[in-house]
């Protein structure tokens, strides 16, 4: 039986444990239904989306896919390898995030492993498979090249290029820059050891990748993205625009981090950079403001962290510290070990995307499973549907015949969301807004206002009903 160092063991067991800690039922988000139909039309048709084509009530309505690329990548994954393709997506961007931040990590080899698996636990905020997953790495990328101030921002353009096709989050990248350029500005102004030469590469490489940016098949729209994403009167009612919820345990590691922070803030506050303080307290702030961004925020701070924490570990728990010369040793058991969580996140992989599963999964995220399957197999239903917003995505992928009522692209419906809104909240005049736009068909939770409504609403029959949705149709 091989032997294996216990570097080696400690590693592979960390990333292994990430891999389990990480691993999040992909069939629950209701957007990533919709990015895989996506990438199903362009494969189909051979050309990008430039407009709506899954709703009744925008049709042609026009909508930059800025992940464009991803879905594509998201639809292949899923015809060839089913759901297990999108786990399978999901884990190597995950652990490619891992990897890449565990990379620009420096100091001891226990902190840097800690870290890796604070990271790992936040990341079960986010669903991977998504285009979102490219946003993280992006950023890791971008962190590591003003931390580092390297040769590579030679390289922005072309990261540049590739994030306008892969995701519309490339404004992060820019706001990493501004605190780039902003600290190194303040150092010069004040004397404190500014380098003129790297800020004027900072902002010539910036304008570059800026430029770059446009080539893309929607040109220089990709720049409104921002503007189009935090203007959706969606916004406040999307769980991950809204601030955190602390007490779930996926936001341990991102409370650790937070500590963490401002442990090193404070005992280093004289040693530490300006740009690395900026980002650090940047980040925690919009993390605490935004769930989306706590993903952000645990992959960064380790960067920015471990060689102060590694410096405390050496100082205050030096029995802590690992050494060379014993991370060097043999650890008997230590294949056996690799080799059992190995197998362990092999069996949750297959179990979690089984067919059976991924239906279990669906049902307990709330979706409705056995109306979709009535709605197939009927014609007494008409085509213009009315849908809650959280099943939209799934009833894109899930109810092709139905073209949907609402989804989960805000920036594509924007103020359209008011109207939804009304009807959901029986506000006066919402029966009027249901017949200007000509929906016959009311699929919605079986406990929602709406439902309760509809049982003394004159004009509208029950055709389907069970413990988590009803089907009404105009009669």
């Amino acid at each position: 039986m091989p032997q294996l160092t216990l570097k080696r063991v400690a590693i592979l067991v960390v990333f292994l444990l990430g891999a389990l800690i990480a691993s999040r039922p992909q069939a629950a988000d209701p957007d990533l239904y919709w990015h895989v139909r996506s990438g199903e039309v362009m494969i189909d048709s051979g050309k990008v989306i430039t407009g709506d084509v899954f709703s009744h009530t925008l049709t042609g309505g026009p909508r930059v896919h800025y992940e464009w690329f991803s879905e594509v990548i998201m639809a292949v994954s899923q015809r060839i390898f089913s759901y297990y393709g999108l786990a399978l997506l999901a884990a190597i961007y995950v652990m490619a995030a891992l990897w890449l931040m565990y990379r620009l990590t420096t100091g001891t080899l226990g902190v840097r492993l800690l870290l890796v698996l604070l990271a790992a636990n936040a990341s079960m905020t986010a669903s991977m498979a998504r285009p979102q997953a490219w946003m993280l790495i992006f950023t890791l990328v971008l962190v590591g090249m003003v931390l580092r101030r390297g040769p590579g921002l030679r390289w922005l353009p072309v990261i540049m290029f590739a994030w306008a096709n892969l995701h519309g989050g490339w404004v992060n990248g820019y706001i990493i820059l501004a605190a780039a350029v902003f600290a190194e500005t303040v150092k010069l102004i004040f004397g404190r050891g500014g380098d003129i030469v790297w800020l004027r590469r900072l902002i010539l490489w910036s304008l570059a990748g800026a430029l770059a940016l446009t080539l893309n098949p929607y040109g220089s729209d990709i720049l409104l993205v921002p503007l189009d994403t935090f203007k959706q009167a969606a916004l406040p009612y999307i769980n991950e625009w809204l601030p955190p919820d602390l007490l779930n345990s996926t936001h341990v590691g991102f409370l650790v981090l937070l500590a963490l922070g401002a442990l090193v803030l404070i005992v280093q506050r004289r040693n530490i950079p300006l740009l690395n303080a900026v980002l650090l307290v940047g980040f925690a702030l919009w993390g605490l403001k935004t769930a989306r961004v706590v993903i952000l925020y645990s992959f960064i701070a380790p960067i920015i962290l471990s060689p102060y924490l590694s410096d405390m570990v050496r100082q205050y728990v030096p029995r802590f510290y690992l050494s060379d010369s014993r991370l060097a040793r043999p650890v008997r058991l230590g294949f056996p070990v690799v080799l059992g969580l190995s197998i362990a996140v092999v069996a949750l992989f297959l179990f979690g995307s089984s067919p059976t599963r991924i239906v279990e999964i669906q049902k307990q995220a709330g979706y409705p499973v056995d109306a979709v399957a009535f709605l197939q197999t009927t014609d007494t239903a008409p085509r213009e549907i009315f849908n809650p917003y959280n099943w939209g995505g799934y009833l894109i992928y899930s109810l092709r015949e139905y073209p949907v009522f609402i989804d989960g692209r805000g920036d594509l419906y924007q103020d359209f969301f008011l109207v939804y809104q009304k009807i959901v909240s029986l506000k006066a005049g919402w029966q009027d807004e249901l017949t200007a736009l000509n929906v016959n068909t009311i699929l919605t939770n079986s406990d929602s206002r709406l439902a309760q409504a509809l049982l003394t609403e004159t004009g509208w029959r029950l055709i389907y009903s069970d413990s988590l949705s009803v089907v009404y149709i105009r009669t």
